[in-house]
């Protein structure tokens, strides 16, 4: 084993691992579409709205980890620890008002 050395210069910071973070990233997207109001009278519906949202479409970045947005705290700030990325969401949803 090798012997612990505080001269060792292994033991200095370095930035052999760093790299830039930098990202660009659509968080949420929602579309909607409300439809006419003489299309809804004959059923006596006041409003009718439909929509999808997706969450994290895309992120544009050279970051070779799974996330650039590191989960970080007090003592390991930026530190990538391999956590997985926020998933992908689409949502599709109605409104209706009677």
């Amino acid at each position: 084993l090798p012997m612990l050395d505080y001269n060792d210069i292994s033991q200095e910071p370095s930035s052999a691992f760093v790299e830039d973070g930098s990202f660009l990233r659509l968080k949420t997207l929602r579309l909607g579409y409300t439809l006419p109001q003489n299309l809804l009278e004959r059923a006596q519906i006041k409003s009718l709205g439909l929509y999808v949202q997706v969450t994290n479409l895309f992120t544009l970045t050279k970051y070779s980890g799974l996330d650039p947005e590191l989960n970080s705290s007090g003592v390991s700030m930026g530190l990538d620890r391999g956590a997985w990325p926020t998933p992908r969401q689409v949502m599709f949803g109605v409104n209706l008002g009677l």
